[in-house]
C-alpha cells in the first residue's frame, strides 16, 4: 500500500545482483539528489509552526495576484516546500527510533492537516485556476485535479458550510493519524508455555524472549504472528494469538472509527450527496457506488465455491490431524493458515517455512532490484549516507548505459526492511519527495517492511515485490507536477502496478535470476515452481472471500446512514462460512479505512483486474527489457498526469478486460 496521496566517474563494481558498490562513484549534483533529514523530536517541535506559516505565507503571495497565468507553476513550488518538510515527518512518525520523535512528529503531521483545506477553500485562487486558458495535456490535466480539489473542499457552498467542511477534514485526518499510531504502539503480547510451541522452527524460537516463568513471548509483528499462525500445533495457543492480534487498537479506536464515519456522512450531506461512497466514488474510476455493488457481486459469485471447497479440504484435514470423525469437527479461523500450510506440505511438497532458506531476506531485496534492473533500464548505488536506524539502506537511481557507468540520475530509495518496537507494523512505500521536471526535482521514496531475518516465504517475496512497484512508481515518476507524481493516481488504479510486480516472484523465468544474486542458496527449479503454483492455488477461495469481505464491509459503512462499526463487520463475518470469532475487532487496526481506502477498499481488486491484464503486455517474457521500458513510460513515468484507462490503453493498445483476474480468483489461471 502506499499511504500517503499528494493533495498538497572513478571504478565501479557490478555486484550480481546489479547493485553498485564502489569507490569515486559520480555523485549526483547536489540540486538533484535529496537525503531524508533527521530531525530530533524538538527540533520537529521547533520547525514545525515556523514550516506551517511558511506555507500559509505562500500561499497568500499566490492570492494577490489576479491574473490566472502562472498559478499552476506557483502552486507547484510550494507543493514541493510542503513536500520536502511534511512527507519526511510523516515517515518519522512511523519508523523513528524513539517514542518521543515519534511523537513529536504525528502531532506535526496533525498541525499540518488544515493544508488539505485551506487553499482550496480561497476563492481568489480558485479564480486564478478556473480563469486559466487551454494548455497541453498535462496542463489540462493538473487544472482539472486542482478544480475537482477545490470542490471538494466546498469552494461552491456557503461561507458556514464551507467552514464545517475544513473542520471535519480536519478532524478526519487528525484522528486518523492518531488511530494508526494506537496500532503502531501497541505493547501487546501472549504468552506462550513451551508445550504450546511444538511445531514452531527452532529459528523462531531461539528469537523469542522469555518471561520471568520460562513462557515463549510472541508478539504481534508479522514476522512472529505468522509464522505461529501457520506452525503451531496447539490449536488453544493458536486461538490466543489470533484474537489478540484482531484486539489491536482497542476500543479506543473503534470510538475514533465511529466518529470519522459520522463525519464523512455528515461532510457527504452537505455537500448534497446521500452518503459518504456516492460522494468519493464520483473521482474514481468506478464513479458509483453501484459500479462497485456490481463487481463485487461479480466476485461473490466467482470465489463462493472455491471457498467452501477450500474450507472442505481444510476441515478434514483437521479431523484427520486430531484423529476424529469430520462430523465432529470445525474449522475455526485460527485454523486456516496451519492446516493450508499441511495440505500444502502434504498436496505439493511445499513448506514455506523451508523456503525461508531459498529466500534470504538480504539476497531477496538484491533479486528485487536485480529483477528492476533488467526490466526498467536502471542501475542501484549503494550509499553511505546518514538513516534513521541501522537497519535503513539507502540506493541512488540511475538510468542504466551500455558502458556500465551510471546515467541520468533519477532519485533515490531507503528501505526499512525488519520490525522494530514502535515501527510502522505492515508493509508500505512513503513517498519523501516526488518529481517534477518543471523544478528540475528528482524524487525519493521509503519502503517501509516488517520482513523476516531467516528469509522469506514465497508469499512474503509477493509482499516485497508488490511495495516495491510502489517505490518504483514513485521514483521512476517523470511528471512535471509534484502532485502527479508516482502514486498520486486514482485510488482504484494505484495497486494496479504494484499487484502486476508481484507476479515475478512465481514464475520460473524470473526466479532463476535469484542464482544471480545468491549462488549459494538453494535454487528453485521449474518442478518445485509448478508445485509452488499448485500450492498457491490452494486456498485461493477464502483469500478472495475474505477480500470480498473488507470490501463489502467498507462499502457498507460508507453507504447510506453509518452502522455501528464492530456490529457491521460482525454481521458480515457471522454470515460467512467461518463465522465471526467472539471478543475480536478487527476494524480497530483497519487502518485502511481510516486513510485514502475508504469506500474504496473494493480497488485493490479492481486495480488487480488491471495489474493482471497489463501483465499480458509482455507477452508470457517477463524479463523483455522492451516490453519493460516500454511498461516504464506509459505507466511509471506518467503517474497521475493522465486518466488510468487512456495509460493501460495506450500500454495495452486496447481496452483491458477483467478475463485474467477471474481466472485468477477460480484458480484457473495459469
Amino acid at each position: 500500500m502506499s499511504p500517503l496521496n499528494g493533495t498538497l566517474l572513478g571504478t565501479v563494481v557490478f555486484l550480481a545482483s546489479g547493485v553498485l558498490l564502489a569507490a569515486d562513484q559520480p555523485k549526483p549534483a547536489a540540486a538533484q539528489r535529496w537525503l531524508m533529514p533527521l530531525l530530533d523530536a524538538a527540533t520537529i517541535e521547533a520547525r514545525c509552526p515556523v514550516e506551517l506559516e511558511r506555507a500559509r505565507a505562500a500561499f497568500r503571495v499566490m492570492e494577490k495576484n489576479p491574473a490566472p497565468a502562472g498559478i499552476l507553476a506557483e502552486w507547484n513550488r510550494v507543493s514541493a516546500m510542503v513536500q520536502n518538510f511534511i512527507y519526511p515527518v510523516y515517515l518519522q512518525a512511523n519508523t523513528a527510533v524513539d517514542a518521543a520523535t515519534r511523537e513529536a512528529a504525528l502531532k506535526c503531521v496533525e498541525a499540518f492537516a488544515p493544508l488539505e483545506t485551506e487553499p482550496f477553500q480561497s476563492e481568489k485562487l480558485y479564480a486564478r485556476v478556473r480563469g486559466l486558458g487551454p494548455g497541453d495535456a498535462t496542463d489540462r490535466q493538473y487544472r482539472q485535479d486542482q478544480l475537482e480539489a477545490f470542490e471538494d473542499a466546498g469552494i461552491a457552498l456557503p461561507a458556514d458550510k464551507r467552514q464545517r467542511i475544513k473542520e471535519i477534514r480536519e478532524e478526519i485526518e487528525k484522528i486518523a493519524l492518531r488511530f494508526q499510531s494506537n496500532v503502531n504502539e501497541s505493547k501487546e503480547v501472549v504468552a506462550i508455555a513451551p508445550e504450546e510451541t511444538r511445531g514452531m522452527p527452532k529459528d523462531w524460537l531461539d528469537a523469542r524472549k522469555r518471561d520471568a516463568e520460562g513462557r515463549v513471548i510472541v508478539t504481534l509483528d508479522y514476522p512472529t504472528y505468522i509464522p505461529f499462525l501457520t506452525n503451531a500445533e496447539n490449536e488453544d495457543a493458536r486461538r490466543r494469538v489470533y484474537i489478540a492480534k484482531l484486539r489491536e487498537g482497542g476500543t479506543v479506536n473503534l470510538e475514533l472509527f465511529q466518529r470519522v464515519l459520522a463525519l464523512r456522512y455528515e461532510m457527504a450531506q452537505l455537500y448534497g450527496y446521500p452518503d459518504y461512497a456516492t460522494f468519493s466514488l464520483r473521482r474514481a474510476m468506478a464513479k458509483t457506488p453501484a459500479a462497485v455493488e456490481e463487481f463485487l457481486a461479480r466476485v461473490r459469485s466467482a470465489v463462493d465455491t472455491g471457498e467452501a471447497r477450500d474450507i472442505e479440504a481444510m476441515r478434514a484435514d483437521k479431523a484427520a490431524f486430531l484423529g476424529r470423525p469430520v462430523a465432529d469437527v470445525k474449522l475455526h479461523r485460527w485454523d486456516v493458515l496451519f492446516h493450508e500450510e499441511r495440505l500444502r506440505r502434504s498436496r505439493y511438497q511445499i513448506d514455506q517455512q523451508a523456503l525461508r532458506a531459498n529466500f534470504p531476506s538480504e539476497k531477496s531485496v538484491a533479486f528485487t532490484l536485480r529483477l528492476a534492473q533488467l526490466l526498467y533500464g536502471v542501475t542501484f548505488v549503494a550509499r553511505d549516507v546518514p538513516r534513521w536506524s541501522s537497519d535503513v539502506t539507502y540506493y541512488d537511481v540511475f538510468e542504466r548505459t551500455t558502458s556500465g557507468i551510471p546515467g541520468e540520475f533519477l532519485g533515490g530509495i531507503y528501505l526499512d526492511m525488519y520490525p522494530r518496537e514502535g515501527k510502522y507494523n505492515h508493509a508500505a512505500a512513503f513517498p519523501l519527495q516526488s518529481a517534477s521536471t518543471a523544478l528540475g526535482r528528482k524524487p525519493a521514496s521509503a519502503l517501509v517492511a516488517n520482513l523476516d531475518r531467516a528469509g522469506l516465504t514465497q508469499d512474503e517475496l509477493e509482499t516485497l515485490l508488490h511495495e516495491f512497484g510502489h517505490v518504483l512508481h514513485g521514483v521512476l515518476s517523470k511528471t512535471r507536477y509534484v502532485d502527479q507524481g508516482g502514486t498520486n493516481v486514482k485510488r482504484d488504479f494505484v495497486e494496479a502496478p504494484s499487484q502486476m510486480f508481484e507476479e515475478w516472484a512465481r514464475h520460473e523465468e524470473s526466479l532463476r535470476l535469484f542464482a544471480e544474486v545468491c549462488p549459494a542458496c538453494p535454487q528453485v527449479s521449474p518442478e518445485m515452481v509448478e508445485r509452488l503454483h499448485q500450492a498457491r492455488l490452494f486456498g485461493i477461495g477464502v483469500r478472495y472471500a475474505r477480500q470480498w469481505q473488507y470490501a463489502a464491509y467498507d462499502m457498507r459503512l460508507h453507504t447510506g446512514a453509518p452502522p455501528p462499526v464492530l456490529q457491521a463487520w460482525i454481521d458480515i463475518e457471522r454470515a460467512s462460512p467461518l463465522g465471526y470469532v467472539e471478543d475480536t475487532m478487527l476494524p480497530a487496526s483497519f487502518g485502511h479505512l481510516l486513510g485514502g481506502y475508504a469506500a474504496g477498499y473494493y480497488g485493490y481488486m479492481w486495480s488487480e483486474v488491471l495489474g493482471l491484464d497489463m501483465l499480458s503486455g509482455f507477452n508470457g517474457k517477463l524479463l523483455d527489457p522492451v516490453a519493460g521500458r516500454r511498461y516504464r513510460k506509459a505507466i511509471l513515468e506518467m503517474g497521475g498526469q493522465r486518466p488510468p484507462q487512456q495509460l493501460v490503453e495506450s500500454f495495452l493498445g486496447r481496452k483491458p478486460n477483467g478475463d485474467a483476474f477471474f481466472a485468477e480468483i477460480t484458480g484457473a489461471r495459469r
